[in-house]
């Protein structure tokens, strides 16, 4: 669901989009369900800002989606996922493919299994065309368009070729 940015919110150079992941055990590889949504053109699609300051730079993006929970199968969870962090459906899911992501966050490691799914959402305007603010958890972060045709962009897109799944649909 949607809410107004933060009034203070971390400490890095754009504290208002320093999103902090929800602890979790990382001592073992975990399961996501994500999504490429896509603007209504079909030039951009949906992405998270994140920040770790460890990193230079220290911003970058990541597919909406989450955890799949136990005894959930990802088209499931996908679904739960935008329902939970958009606060709309996701219709017509379809995979796309599964990628996996080894990676730091703040310095601790990580690895995720990643079901990448496609599809529409059941109100295509819920993300405003310069992005917005909305909830995970009862933490902020900010909804943003990529666009798909990203070979210039400054921040890294995770998982790791998810960017090549994108192109592959327009």
């Amino acid at each position: 669901s949607r809410v107004p940015p933060p009034a203070e919110h971390g400490t890095g150079p754009h504290p208002a989009y320093d999103r902090r992941m929800i602890p979790e055990d990382r001592s073992y590889i975990r399961t996501k369900a994500m999504a490429i949504l896509f603007n209504a053109a079909r030039t951009h699609h949906a992405v998270i800002r994140w920040t770790d300051a460890s990193k230079d730079p220290p911003d970058f993006h990541r597919l909406v989606g989450g955890s799949v929970e136990l005894g959930e199968r990802s088209v499931d969870a996908v679904v739960r996922e935008i329902g939970e962090e958009l606060g709309t459906t996701l219709l017509a899911p379809r995979l796309l493919g599964v990628l996996e992501n080894v990676f730091v966050f703040e310095g601790e490691s990580g690895h995720e299994i990643v079901f990448v799914y496609a599809g529409e959402l059941a109100d295509p305007d819920v993300i405003p065309p310069g992005g917005g603010w909305f909830q995970d958890n009862g933490e902020p972060m900010f909804v943003e368009w990529r666009a798909v045709e990203d070979s210039g962009h400054l921040w890294p897109l995770y998982p790791g070729g998810v960017g090549d799944l994108a192109r592959s649909l327009v």
